[in-house]
């Protein structure tokens, strides 16, 4: 895995964003007014909409290594600024660990030297077996 900070911030942001979005609908559900139901409505769905980003942040998250790292930092630092409004003090781990993750996303990977290049021992050795393998 060559992305392993962003699939682990986006992972734990995604995981935590998630439990703390249930928390705050079971508090938006427990301090429903009846006489209200206007504002408890409004409540429930604005929690339902911060839940679904926060579900599509841990579905980003788990693609760190699938995507390209601009879009992906690009999308992880949009899902951190969309869950940064609601964030009093419920969502504000998960927008920083989002934040986090979308920045560390612009660096670039360097290729470890195993990976491109086959010393030139092997190469010969490769290249004799390929020969023996045609006749």
């Amino acid at each position: 895995m060559k992305r392993l900070p962003e699939f682990l911030l986006g992972l734990i942001g995604g995981l935590l964003g998630i439990c703390m979005s249930f928390f705050g609908l079971f508090l938006g559900w427990a301090f429903f007014d009846e006489g209200d139901s206007d504002a408890g409505m409004i409540t429930v769905f604005l929690t339902i909409g911060f839940l679904l980003v926060q579900v599509g942040g841990l579905v980003v998250g788990c693609l760190a290594n699938r995507m390209n790292n601009k879009v992906f930092g690009g999308i992880m630092i949009g899902v951190g600024v969309l869950s940064f409004p609601p964030s009093i003090f419920l969502l504000f781990i998960p927008a920083g660990l989002y934040i986090a993750a979308g920045a560390i996303a612009f660096r670039e990977v360097k290729p470890k030297e195993d990976e491109t290049h086959i010393p030139f021992d092997n190469e010969k050795k490769v290249a004799f077996e390929k020969e023996n393998e045609l006749m």
